[in-house]
């Protein structure tokens, strides 16, 4: 089955990879796709599985100033509690469907694809009220979870807002590694 030109790899990336239409207000910082990062996984010949944009997808567009009693209590944190929760996880069963879809008929998912510092999207790092710090977004935590509690190891690698040029190198090797294998 699916004896044709397809690679039969896939890479599942952030929705505001190729729409930067989605980001928060002050954060587009292309007028559609990421440029050069984008560029490089269109061009590798790797299947693209966007993945939903949890943050548009849970809290809308203008997202800012989520309260509770008063104070802002931040994207991160409205993604991880009550409906937002619920939706994220929502959004998560989603891709782990397509996820399975893939591999059952023998495709490989070579890696997932994040942005350091988003409340949701981020791998390494991500935003809360009072600033970044270490750990993932709502979004990348849950996701990755999910993946490990099904037993499946694929590598995350994140993109950075000012720092383009360099992170489109760690999404270069993950796609240099996949053509290889």
């Amino acid at each position: 089955m699916f004896d044709d030109q397809r690679s039969k790899k896939v890479i599942l990336v952030l929705h505001c990879l190729l729409n930067q239409n989605a980001r928060i207000d002050g954060c587009g910082y292309f007028p559609g796709a990421m440029g050069e990062s984008a560029r490089a996984v269109v061009d590798s010949g790797v299947g693209i599985l966007q993945m939903p944009c949890p943050e548009l997808h849970c809290l809308g567009l203008d997202r800012s100033g989520r309260m509770r009693d008063g104070t802002d209590i931040g994207i991160r944190e409205a993604l991880l509690e009550g409906e937002g929760q619920k939706a994220c996880r929502q959004l998560v069963r989603q891709v782990m469907d397509d996820v399975r879809e893939y591999q059952k008929h023998g495709f490989r998912i070579i890696g997932v694809v994040g942005n350091d510092g988003s409340p949701g999207c981020g791998v390494d790092t991500t935003h809360y009220v009072d600033g970044e710090r270490a750990g993932a977004g709502a979004f990348m935590e849950m996701l990755r979870e999910e993946l490990t509690r099904r037993g499946l190891d694929i590598p995350f690698v994140a993109l950075r807002d000012h720092e383009w040029a360099e992170r489109a190198e760690r999404i270069r090797a993950l796609l240099d590694s996949a053509a290889e294998n």
